[in-house]
């Protein structure tokens, strides 16, 4: 009997055990399924972050509708989520003129200026509305002005040419920019490049005169007349040198010789004291204290002794030289002799270079 109710007992406790195990396995499926799930939404969330389709990230324990996101769903996103968010809106709806302006806008932020261009310039097909055309110039002049900056600093010149040429190209009404490129193709020694864009805006009411100026600048230099040599006395100061010049045969300069500037510069003074207007385009140029804009003019003249160079652009930019020195003497220059400097006996030598 007493070995009855233990086999009894011993199944009824084999029994209690078995349940047990079952409802501990349960439990725990349970628990593998929600980490299952929790996994699989942080491993779904990474792959579609990276893959830029913030509209389907998940968040576990949130029901998610399949509805596509509204332009207020994403414009309440954080900007990291925004930009992806945009780019698959306008693959679902096609172009839009303000997704696109606000991607070029994004892309500015982050310093990534060739696509900002890129979006702006699928922008400029969409503008509906004079309202949107002023938004559009200032997103536009914003934009490239922020890329001629860096480029400048980093003396990609070349780059900048490109960026300006394109969009002389792709947006002819915007004339601004073909001053621009003529400006920096005189900047970069490549003045029979700058006739093309300087030609497409000589009848501008607003840029004519200056492209104009210019272009004259730049044909006068196949006539220069100075053939014989010129030999000019050189002032030393420490290890740079100044020499004697005249402007338009009316005002005394002194200018420091500097090889490396691309153009000459003169104080701004003193060419609004000759009667030069200074409200015209302005330049990018590279200097010590960083990239600077500066206004372009054609100088009537600048004279070294005999020779000199007609219609000569120049910027007006205040350089914080030494007292008694009124500008820097460039390459636009020079480049039209040869020359040579004799150190010892602190003499510039100038030969007109023949056609």
């Amino acid at each position: 009997m007493r070995y009855l109710n233990t086999r009894w007992t011993m199944g009824i406790l084999m029994v209690c055990l078995f349940m047990a195990g079952v409802s501990v396995g349960w439990w725990m499926k349970g628990q593998g399924a929600a980490a299952a799930i929790t996994a699989a939404a942080a491993v779904d969330n990474h792959s579609l972050a990276e893959h830029g389709d913030a509209s389907r990230v998940l968040n576990p324990g949130v029901h998610h509708s399949n509805a596509p996101l509204s332009l207020a769903d994403i414009n309440g996103m954080p900007r990291d989520a925004r930009r992806s968010a945009y780019v698959a809106y306008l693959d679902r709806v096609g172009e839009d003129y303000e997704v696109l302006l606000a991607l070029a806008s994004l892309f500015r932020q982050e310093s990534v200026y060739p696509a900002a261009i890129a979006y702006l310039l699928r922008a400029a097909l969409q503008v509906e509305s004079e309202i949107q055309q002023h938004a559009f110039d200032a997103s536009l002049a914003g934009i490239t002005d922020d890329y001629a900056r860096s480029l400048t600093g980093g003396l990609q010149l070349q780059t900048l040419d490109k960026m300006y040429e394109d969009i002389t190209l792709a947006l002819p009404e915007q004339t601004d920019y073909f001053l621009a490129l003529g400006l920096l193709r005189i900047q970069m020694g490549n003045p029979a490049g700058a006739l093309s864009p300087l030609a497409q805006i000589q009848n501008h009411t607003r840029l004519g005169p200056q492209a104009r100026r210019l272009m004259a600048s730049i044909e006068a230099d196949e006539a220069a007349s100075l053939v014989v040599p010129e030999t000019l006395t050189l002032r030393r100061v420490g290890d740079q040198f100044l020499v004697q010049g005249r402007l338009d045969q009316r005002r005394d300069v002194t200018l420091l010789i500097d090889t490396g500037a691309a153009m000459t510069m003169l104080e701004p003074r003193l060419l609004a004291s000759l009667g030069y207007g200074l409200d015209g385009r302005q330049a990018y140029f590279a200097t010590a204290n960083g990239v600077v804009a500066a206004p372009v003019v054609a100088l009537d003249r600048l004279s070294l002794g005999q020779a000199g160079v007609d219609h000569l652009p120049v910027g007006g930019l205040a350089m914080g030289l030494r007292p008694g020195v009124d500008g820097l003497l460039g390459m636009n220059f020079l480049r039209h002799y040869e020359f040579r400097i004799d150190q010892s006996e602190g003499l510039l030598f100038l030969q007109r270079r023949r056609p």
